[in-house]
This record gives structure tokens, sequence and C-alpha cells, in this order.
């Protein structure tokens, strides 16, 4: 923050950070409980498609639960969570090479413009029983 005579201003930060930790077995059990609405709710057409086309069960919900990880990571990064942000607003998918990458609509990429961020980049992980995901956005 910088002092301007009495008004203090807030200078945007140049980056900022989003972290979640998300439990497979958590994701497991909303899936199987109700699979159609549970997609609806948190996943477009296309992550959805990506997920379920991964081989296998287990792999599946790791893809799952690791979009979902990144998707609570960006909205970290945004300062604002569900339902302020809506959970298909933000679409994690892959480049050409298989990274993943953000892609904001809606009120999501209102509040990225807000912060004045150039874009954000992610990275998620599973291992055992956790999908992990981060997200740093970057200023322009």
């Amino acid at each position: 923050m910088i002092r301007k005579g009495g008004i203090t201003v807030t200078e945007p930060d140049p980056i900022r950070v989003g972290l979640d930790l998300v439990l497979i077995s958590r994701v497991k059990k909303s899936y199987e409980k109700r699979p159609c609405l549970f997609i609806k709710r948190f996943f477009s057409k296309d992550e959805a498609a990506y997920c379920l086309s991964a081989s296998g069960p287990r792999r599946k919900l790791e893809c799952l639960a690791g979009r979902i990880a990144a998707k609570e990571a960006v909205m970290k990064v945004l300062g604002r969570g569900w339902p302020q942000v809506p959970w298909t607003d933000i679409e994690i998918l892959h480049d050409d090479l298989k990274r993943p990458f953000a892609r904001l609509r809606g009120k999501a990429l209102s509040f990225m413009e807000e912060l004045n961020l150039g874009c954000i980049q992610i990275s998620i992980t599973h291992d055992g029983q956790i999908a992990a995901a981060v997200a740093v956005g970057v200023s322009r």
C-alpha cells in the first residue's frame, strides 16, 4: 500500500497464489451418488468428456478431483469462491502438449479483469487419496 496525502492506495499484487487439496474418496462418493448432477454442477462438456474418457475408474476420479482442486485454486487467486464464482465459469483444459490451463468466462473473467491479471497458470497432481492443484495469477 502507498500513502498519498490522506488517501491509502492499494497497488495490484504482481502475483496471486491459490492452492487446494481434494480427497478423491469424497469426489467418488459425490459422483457415485448422482453422477449426472455432479458432472453438470462442476464441469463443462469438454471437461467432462476429457475426464470420463480416462482409462479406468480410478483415473477418471483423479481427473475429476484434480479439476475441482484447480478450480478452487483459481477461485483463491480471484479472492472469491462459490457461489460468487460458478464452478462452470472456470474451465480446466489442456494445450497441445497436455499441459493444463484455465479458461475463464462470466463472473470469473470479470474478477480476473478487476484484479488486472494477464493470465492464471495452473498445475495439478494426484497421489494416493489426494488431488492437489496450485494456481498462480500474474498481473499484466
